[in-house]
């Protein structure tokens, strides 16, 4: 059976529920990412036109909804990290370890980051220039895009065992730079077409002053976003993984073959639904594009996992899952969750009175 089925159940049940979290995080993140390298880009090109900046479908979409979007990355970002310090504890901790100061550096640049979301959708970030408008939000990028080079020069170090006790004499991170720019421009790139993805879905369904009717057909141009990002995923992906060996190898089977083949077939099926304007923009195909970018994502993510897998010792952590199986909490949970859904509701409840007793007026 292929790769993640041929595991033990304990184990399977891990890496399925890591998979799928994982795919979620990153819908939500790379909303964030790509939106603010957007905001640069068309800081630039409407350098000339501050209103047709401002009033830009997507990039009014982008500067209300980033908070949020940031904020579900975190919320989501929370179960694939547990589950990846079960599934790989030794690995995930001595990594943490060896990165030291760029480890500890990611909490504080996350911060910074998400209050600078704030910072773009003020009347404050309205008023500059071109230019400091272009500056504020490539900073804001620049630091989502430096936790992503965090997270993934931790993702390569525990993957590389025998290269720790060099890495901590030394000091010297065993990363090769190709190999990091790579997998950076692995979801870097694919980033902008879960951006788009997502952006058209809002237009299309969000009626609440975020979109009008007239929105929708106006923003044909993101589908040469979304063509150019699945070019460019295609190419660091086949480098990603052909400028390691054990990366290669993990991928020269059978199992391999199935799921490159199959994200293959998804990454072809984005290009069908993206590659004229009437696609891009029409309704009915919404729901498919988004489909069909989950399952590539999920591919990709299973393809990335075969290549940890096969750089570890995995079969010796299965023990350690079968443990972390028979531990028990689940009426703690319960407790927990209606505790939390119930203070949830009641937040809600009190928007809502305060909404309804004194009506706020947005455009003030």
């Amino acid at each position: 059976m292929p790769f993640p089925f041929n595991l033990p159940l304990t184990s399977l049940t891990y890496m399925l529920l890591y998979l799928a979290t994982f795919v979620t995080h990153h819908l939500a993140m790379h909303f964030v990412v790509a939106g603010c390298l957007t905001i640069v880009g068309a800081s630039i090109w409407y350098r000339r036109d501050r209103e047709a900046l401002l009033t830009n479908p997507v990039i009014r979409v982008l500067r209300d909804w980033m908070p949020f979007g940031l904020s579900a990355a975190i919320t989501f970002g929370v179960a694939p990290l547990l589950f990846v310090q079960i599934l790989e504890p030794v690995n995930f901790y001595t990594a943490n370890l060896l990165l030291g100061w760029r480890w500890m550096v990611v909490i504080p640049a996350l911060i910074a980051a998400f209050y600078l979301l704030y910072v773009l959708k003020s009347a404050w970030f309205e008023r500059l220039a071109w230019w400091q408008r272009a500056l504020v939000a490539g900073v804001n990028a620049g630091l989502f895009v430096f936790i992503g080079f965090c997270w993934t020069a931790n993702h390569l170090v525990s993957s590389q065992p025998d290269a720790w006790p060099d890495t901590f004499a030394s000091g010297v991170l065993p990363l090769a730079m190709v190999q990091v720019v790579s997998r950076s421009l692995v979801w870097l790139s694919i980033a902008f077409v879960s951006m788009a993805s997502v952006v058209t879905a809002q237009l299309a369904y969000l009626r609440e002053g975020t979109a009008t009717d007239e929105d929708l057909p106006a923003v044909g141009w993101l589908r040469w976003l979304a063509l150019a990002g699945l070019g460019l995923f295609a190419v660091a992906s086949l480098t990603a993984i052909g400028v390691s060996m054990p990366g290669f190898a993990a991928v020269n089977n059978g199992s391999g073959y199935l799921w490159l083949g199959l994200g293959v077939l998804l990454w072809g099926g984005q290009i069908v639904l993206w590659h004229s304007e009437a696609m891009a923009t029409g309704r009915g195909w919404i729901g498919a594009r988004l489909g069909l970018l989950a399952g590539m994502l999920f591919c990709g993510s299973v393809v990335r996992e075969l290549i940890r897998v096969a750089s570890i010792d995995f079969a010796a952590l299965i023990p350690q899952h079968e443990e972390a199986g028979n531990v028990q909490g689940f009426s703690l949970f319960l407790v927990t969750a209606v505790i939390v859904i119930g203070l949830m509701s009641l937040s809600v409840w009190w928007v809502r009175q305060s909404y309804q007793a004194e009506p706020v007026d947005i455009e003030s």
